[in-house]
């Protein structure tokens, strides 16, 4: 394992380690590994060293560039082991959706668009997005209600 990512996955579990760094942070509970919750920061997702995500989206204008991890690197890193995610939104918007399924349609947890960090008013400080460039099959109601924006908390279930 790449020694970074080997330092990321130490710190990740350290109780308060994504608190310690400042920010925002979304949080993963229930079926994670101890010590739960887990909260990771943006600068912690980032770190996974992903590419950058370039799609349109249903609610954007032309192609954006974002920044942040595939969301099977971030679940890998807090030890996910359910099946379900119910993910929450800030405003107690919340979906539950098959981890199979967000996997394999590539859902990224984006921490930036545009090289910027995003604001709450702009969908941030996490939004899940999808390839819809890539993959315009994902472009339907069931991908875009997985899509949560403002994304503040994630449990595994």
């Amino acid at each position: 394992m790449h020694l970074a990512r080997r330092a990321l996955l130490a710190a990740v579990t350290l109780p308060g380690a994504a608190q310690a760094s400042g920010g925002p942070a979304v949080e993963f509970t229930g079926a994670v590994a101890p010590p739960a919750p887990r909260r990771l920061t943006a600068a912690q997702i980032e770190a996974f060293g992903a590419p950058r995500l370039v799609t349109v989206t249903p609610w954007t204008e032309g192609a954006q560039g974002f920044d942040g991890a595939p969301l099977a690197r971030v679940l890998e890193a807090v030890g996910a082991r359910g099946r379900t995610l119910r993910a929450m939104a800030l405003n107690d918007y919340a979906v539950s959706m098959p981890a199979e399924e967000v996997v394999a349609a590539g859902a990224f947890l984006a921490t930036r668009q545009g090289g910027a960090a995003l604001p709450v008013r702009s969908r941030g400080p996490f939004w899940i997005v999808f390839p819809w460039s890539a993959r315009p099959e994902l472009d339907n109601a069931v991908i875009r209600q997985r899509s949560v924006w403002q994304l503040a908390r994630v449990e595994v279930s």
